[in-house]
């Protein structure tokens, strides 16, 4: 990772080098992908930021997110949650347990089975992560505010053909 990632008349000047140098290479992809890169850092510390005045990592807002999009009673198994965030089981018991102590989350045991236990949001737990997703969402519409619908669904569309780009040449982990 270059300064060039997130400077892009740095990233141009430095692909002008290349073009010289190897002009035989696909240099204005690479210059392209390596500016997108650094978009996308900038995006994820200026979300990171934002959680960092509620005292949140990345896994702890995704877990409070993923229970609150449940609905009420804002609960569900290791299981389920494992299936929508990127975590191990291990992980996840690390984060339940910090989030519990911080008075966010309770484990709760199943009325009908009790090798299942439920993560669930406390009031305090939604109180939070709704005053988190408000601005989140209000931050998301910022960083967007200059592009028109049409410009969202084509910018859409671009990054669902990256996606679909990286996953043939993508390695299984």
């Amino acid at each position: 990772m270059t300064k060039a990632n997130e400077n892009p008349e740095l990233a141009d000047f430095m692909a002008s080098e290349w073009r010289r140098e190897k002009p035989d290479l696909p240099v204005e992809d690479a210059a392209l992908l390596g500016v997108l890169i650094g978009v996308v850092r900038r995006i994820e510390r200026t979300g990171q930021t934002a959680l960092k005045k509620y005292q949140l990592l990345n896994n702890e807002h995704d877990l409070l997110a993923c229970l609150r999009r449940k609905g009420q009673p804002y609960a569900a198994i290791a299981n389920d949650i494992l299936s929508e965030i990127l975590l191990t089981s291990g992980a996840l018991t690390t984060c339940v347990d910090r989030l519990i102590k911080r008075g966010l989350l309770i484990r709760a045991q199943d009325k009908h089975d009790r090798r299942k236990r439920w993560i669930k949001l406390t009031d305090k737990g939604v109180e939070l992560i709704d005053k988190v997703t408000t601005e989140r969402f209000q931050l998301a519409a910022t960083i967007l505010q200059n592009f028109n619908e049409n410009d969202k669904a084509k910018l859409k569309q671009y990054i669902l053909q990256f996606d679909a780009a990286l996953l043939p040449i993508e390695k299984p982990e």
